[in-house]
């Protein structure tokens, strides 16, 4: 009889293991066929930008590997052929324009919207206030509403109030926060133990030194994992740039604007990927130096309890 159980736990101790190698297999598998969907695009644009014209114009198809070798003409091209430039439009390269233009308005809005963002979550977590709870859930329901609903009534606010083809409605709407950041951070700020703000008021802080002394540093994983998401989001904005600057001078187009009317300058598709990748690099970097806050910061909610 026990050696009956024996051999019963036995088996299924071995199948247990076979099954947890199967479906580690299986997820590996998911995972790499996962990651080669994301890569391939990069892996694609970035050689395509290395190719020779002259072999570009030879084939229909893409070139895994060119047979002419690398080259870096397309580089060259736009920097030093730029059409904005040749045409007197610009002083410097229009990629250059288009990064700078996104740079300061997406760090604008997205430091301001961050701390205002911050400060409403701390309210609603951690001060108490007549209405708390059902000024949280009109912000909440908020989050509801399609942003594209919107789209021709802000409009006609903006251009009555003279601020088409200026940064302004690209600005000034999203300086004092949005509904989702606040979410995020509320939930944050719940998972930090009040001892902190007693402390504090015994200290003699008021609530914005709270705020910016006590809770901002114990919630930075938090705040760089919102930022992140809040640069990217301006970084690639596309329809609100279109909306407001396109057709005004170019000297205020944002990247997005210009990598649109640089695929419809230039004829050649290595320029135009020389462009996505020299566009896709401040990303890039931006992720490699703050993954470690980024993934802090969303799985923090997960981790504490």
């Amino acid at each position: 009889m026990e050696q009956v159980m024996k051999n019963k736990v036995g088996g299924e101790k071995l199948h247990t293991r076979k099954g947890f190698k199967v479906s580690t297999a299986v997820i590996v598998a998911v995972l790499l066929i996962y990651a080669l969907i994301v890569l391939i695009p990069f892996y694609m644009v970035t050689v395509t930008s290395l190719v020779g014209e002259a072999e570009l114009q030879s084939t229909s198809g893409f070139i895994w590997w060119p047979k002419m070798g690398f080259t870096i003409e397309a580089y060259r091209i736009m920097f030093s052929e730029d059409i904005y430039v040749q045409n007197g439009l610009l002083s410097m390269p229009s990629l250059f324009v288009g990064f700078f233009n996104t740079l300061w308005t997406t760090l604008l809005v997205s430091v301001c919207s961050l701390f205002f963002s911050g400060l409403a979550a701390y309210s609603y977590s951690k001060v108490n206030f007549v209405g708390k709870k059902k000024f949280f859930m009109v912000e909440l329901a908020t989050m509801m509403i399609p942003m594209s609903c919107m789209t021709v009534p802000s409009y006609v606010v903006y251009d009555a109030l003279g601020w088409t083809y200026t940064f302004l409605p690209i600005i000034i709407p999203g300086l004092l926060g949005n509904a989702s950041m606040i979410f995020f951070l509320r939930s944050y700020f719940d998972q930090i133990s009040k001892e902190f703000v007693e402390a504090a008021k015994i200290d003699g802080m008021g609530h914005l030194g709270i705020y910016i002394y006590v809770m901002l540093p114990i919630a930075m994983p938090a705040f760089v994992a919102q930022f992140i998401f809040a640069f990217v989001s301006g970084y690639n904005n596309f329809a609100g740039p279109l909306l407001y600057l396109y057709g005004g001078d170019p000297a205020t187009y944002t990247l997005q604007i210009m990598l649109s009317d640089i695929g419809g300058l230039y004829s050649s598709a290595a320029v135009v990927c020389a462009n996505t990748v020299i566009a896709l690099l401040p990303m890039i970097v931006l992720y490699i130096f703050l993954q470690k806050f980024f993934i802090e910061g969303i799985t923090v909610g997960g981790v504490k309890g």
